[in-house]
């Protein structure tokens, strides 16, 4: 039964969103339809073909598969039938509270009998999908910061902070304001941190350096 759900503007923007193919952003959303308010339901891909991609020539395994592995949606197994689930369903919308209790099995984690990303789950598939999810976010923070040297320390500096999407987002946005100023500007950004000695120094909560202005040899009382 489909169901109204809404979308965040942040959306749009989010990194794992982003790294996704057109088509298997809007195959995500339409899921969020198939949803209950647990964020559980049956896994038809050929229904959901029929349902929300009917004039696309599209393979929708091949999408199921690129939300499966990026972690957005996971599959699992209850009595020989396929369910899935959004993990972060709850996050994200708001549910009625006349909408119906949900009447899917609950996914049991680390269970034998589950299946993730179309495989039984186990520790070595949580890792991988752990895994894929932070390189992905690595990905992000190295795009942004400009100065492109010693990418193996900064990956192990950053894996060692283990920064999720709220603090990812912090440091892009310190980054994108400390490239403003004058440290480093100077010298064609000769006085840059290395991205390692950024992260392992947590430079993202610097305060921003106010300046004087100078007028005529004396300084003004303005912040520039």
């Amino acid at each position: 039964m489909a169901r109204i759900r809404t979308i965040k503007p942040e959306f749009f923007t989010s990194e794992d969103i982003v790294s996704l193919s057109p088509l298997a952003r809007l195959f995500y959303v339409s899921l969020w339809c198939e949803a209950d308010r647990e964020g559980r339901f049956e896994w038809k891909p050929k229904t959901f073909k029929l349902r929300y991609l009917p004039g696309d020539n599209c393979d929708v395994d091949v999408l199921g598969t690129e939300l499966t592995d990026a972690g957005l949606v996971v599959l699992y197994e209850v009595d020989g039938k396929t369910y899935a689930e959004i993990p972060t369903f709850a996050k994200h919308q708001i549910i009625n509270n006349r909408e119906s209790e949900s009447l899917i099995p609950a996914r049991v984690h680390h269970a034998s009998t589950t299946r993730e990303s179309g495989r039984k789950e186990g520790k070595e598939g949580k890792e991988r999908n752990d895994a894929s999810r932070d390189s992905s976010l690595f990905d992000a923070f190295w795009k942004t910061y400009p100065k492109k040297v010693g990418k193996d320390d900064a990956r192990k500096a950053f894996d060692k902070r283990k920064p999720d999407q709220p603090l990812l987002d912090r440091m892009l946005k310190a980054v994108e304001t400390q490239a403003q100023s004058d440290q480093w500007l100077k010298d064609g950004g000769q006085y840059i941190p290395n991205p390692a000695t950024w992260l392992n120094q947590g430079r993202w909560d610097d305060e921003p350096v106010l300046k004087l202005a100078a007028c005529g040899g004396d300084t003004c009382g303005r912040f520039v």
